[in-house]
């Protein structure tokens, strides 16, 4: 095996949804060699720290701190360091948590494919409780954690995962041996087939329907995050579609403010509070209580694109009967989002998003609305695997 005939794979997912399982799995059936992140991040704590205790917050703590001071891609470069000494292996990548770690892999080898684990938070609940000692708040709080810190080099699970080329759902009760086992093994060995450009992609409906709201999403000029949703009717065919942008009558938030509108609002208030509260560590209390508790989406510009998916269908008077439509969607509805699906009737969404909001899925749950987190090949992945078809 040449170097250039390498594949290396790397692992993206909430804590409790399995990419450390999928990981050994690959290495298992694969013969892919297992280098993890945050073995990398423990060895040097421990060198550091040789008596003192682990816990993932200490370690999370010590993870930005090194990030910070020596750059948010440090641990991928260390990884690096050891695969580069052996050409002759695949590698699977675990424990990727900072987009810096996934652009310098990706720099660094053509042939790095990024695989995203899902699992809903109460099933990670299940599996990781003895470990919190059965305290759901404190699990809650390390997860909110990791989903993304606001700065450059912390956790930033929300962000890697929408990078990743293929999404795996790890939702089922997994024994080795039974049906489930045998099940998830088959669809490792189907990925693994498709990168290493065994078999040919055939792209699904839902894979397909994802990668077009992906492209609906490039159209915004949002300067946070770029949104996209589409609606298909019962046979699968796209008749509306939508990106968060602000009214067409309207100038962008680049144009108008030279930055995003909520943004401007903070730095605002935040200068607002020098004539008020004169010592400056009262004065950033007051700030980050007001941060914590206050998001100001209500003040956001944008129409999202559910709802511009949603006002397009009255817009042109479409005549497809809702209830029988799937919504796709780039992120996790809004509450306010969730709120307008249940009202039109839309009784099936289908969701790239590792971290869904409690709130809104409360509001589609109570209208008895499925929702489907995507699996498969995803439109980071999308045409790069497609270039193997004949």
């Amino acid at each position: 095996m040449r170097w250039v005939e390498i594949y290396i794979i790397g692992m993206v997912g909430p804590f409790g949804s399995g990419c450390t399982y999928v990981a050994n799995s690959i290495g298992k059936l694969r013969g892919y060699k297992v280098i993890s992140l945050s073995d990398e991040l423990r060895e040097l704590f421990k060198t550091e720290n040789p008596k003192a205790k682990v816990s993932r917050k200490i370690l999370q703590d010590y993870g930005d701190e090194i990030r910070k001071v020596k750059g948010a891609a440090h641990l991928a470069e260390l990884v690096w360091g050891k695969i580069e000494k052996d050409t002759n292996t695949n590698y699977v990548i675990d424990s990727i948590r900072n987009p810096e770690e996934i652009l310098y892999l990706r720099k660094k080898h053509a042939e790095f494919y990024l695989f995203g684990v899902f699992a809903e938070p109460d099933v990670r609940w299940k599996r990781v409780s003895s470990k919190y000692s059965d305290d759901r708040r404190e699990f809650d709080n390390d997860d909110m954690r990791d989903s993304g810190e606001k700065f450059a080099y912390g956790q930033r699970v929300t962000d890697s995962f929408r990078m990743a080329d293929i999404t795996i759902l790890n939702g089922k009760n997994i024994i080795e041996g039974n049906d489930n086992d045998k099940l998830f093994n088959t669809k490792i060995q189907t990925n693994i087939d498709l990168i290493e450009k065994k078999i040919p992609f055939r792209p699904t409906s839902i894979e397909t329907h994802m990668t077009m709201a992906y492209a609906s999403s490039m159209r915004s000029s949002c300067l946070k995050r770029k949104v996209g949703a589409i609606i298909v009717d019962e046979s699968g065919n796209t008749f509306s579609s939508g990106y968060n942008e602000v009214p067409l009558t309207n100038m962008s938030c680049l144009q108008e403010y030279g930055a995003c509108y909520r943004d401007k609002l903070k730095t605002d208030y935040k200068e607002s509070l020098t004539t008020i509260i004169k010592k400056d560590t009262e004065r950033d209390k007051a700030y980050n209580l007001f941060k914590s508790n206050f998001k100001i989406l209500d003040y956001c510009r944008a129409l999202h694109a559910e709802e511009n998916a949603i006002l397009n269908v009255a817009r042109i008077g479409a005549s497809t009967a809702l209830p029988k439509s799937i919504l796709f969607t780039t992120t996790y509805p809004c509450n306010l989002c969730a709120n307008k699906i249940a009202q039109v009737g839309i009784k099936h969404i289908v969701y790239f998003e590792p971290y869904p909001m409690p709130d809104a899925k409360k509001i589609l749950s109570d209208q008895h609305i499925v929702q489907e987190p995507f699996e498969g090949v995803t439109y980071n992945g999308y045409f790069r695997i497609m270039e193997v078809i004949d």
